[in-house]
């Protein structure tokens, strides 16, 4: 029994076939892209929802350097570690600049490096988010043209083929119109699935970003008001200035 699509794909020319070549290797890329980028976004959601629960179980933002590597790995959970690590570096530059008198500023200054390897690691962390989400964008453009191309020299040989046998006849348009069906059907099977999840990938990449732009709010305000409360509950001037 024939089957119709690898019935047309052996009528069509050495172009269409070239075509379709390059057609299956931009599918095995754009579904190699989809499951990895579907396996690690659904990773990384899983494990920050799991090191929220931690980070609210948490008594402060010490803990965070204590978490499990597996939770530490994760976006939130690196955010959660650079700010243990900024909590334990103010600490430290307060008791070695102990003969500061104007703490106010010099713990402002502090927190704007914080702020600042916050949004380093920010956009490190959400770099790798998206990655390969390009190449797909790439994918699902090149297939559909790849696709009318084909369409087009499929068109273009069965107007040759007629003006050179002088007959219009489905066995001297057969050829011709199966370069373009496929080459057409094909295109389109490989730029269809691109599309949909690149805007598929990309939302829950943007979601995972704004999650993370709101824990950085959350992490930096935690790390200022732990930090007030250390230097100022038991000594208002930390150093001995009062």
């Amino acid at each position: 029994m024939d089957i119709p699509v690898v019935a047309m794909i052996l009528r069509s020319g050495w172009v269409a076939r070239i075509i379709l070549f390059v057609l299956a290797i931009l599918s095995v890329i754009t579904w190699a892209i989809i499951f990895n980028r579907l396996f690690v976004l659904m990773s990384v959601g899983k494990r920050n929802r799991l090191f929220r629960e931690s980070f609210r179980r948490s008594r402060g933002i010490a803990e965070l350097e204590k978490l499990d590597e597996r939770l530490g790995q994760c976006p939130l959970g690196r955010l959660g570690r650079a700010g243990a690590g900024e909590y334990r570096r103010i600490l430290e530059d307060a008791h070695a600049h102990s003969g500061v008198k104007d703490w106010s500023f010099f713990l402002q200054n502090q927190f704007a490096m914080a702020s600042e390897r916050f949004e380093s690691l920010f956009s490190s962390v959400a770099g790798t988010l998206d990655k390969g989400l390009f190449l797909l964008a790439i994918c699902s453009s090149i297939a559909p043209f790849l696709g009318l191309l084909g369409t087009v020299w499929g068109i273009m040989n069965s107007f040759y083929q007629i003006g050179n046998q002088g007959s219009a006849s489905l066995p001297v348009v057969a050829p011709g119109i199966a370069e373009a069906l496929i080459t057409t059907i094909v295109g389109l099977a490989v730029a269809i699935p691109a599309v949909f999840f690149y805007n598929y990938l990309m939302h829950r990449a943007q979601r995972i970003e704004d999650e993370m732009g709101e824990f950085v709010d959350i992490i930096l305000s935690r790390l200022k008001r732990e930090i007030f409360g250390l230097l100022y509950k038991t000594n208002p001037a930390p150093g001995g200035s009062r």
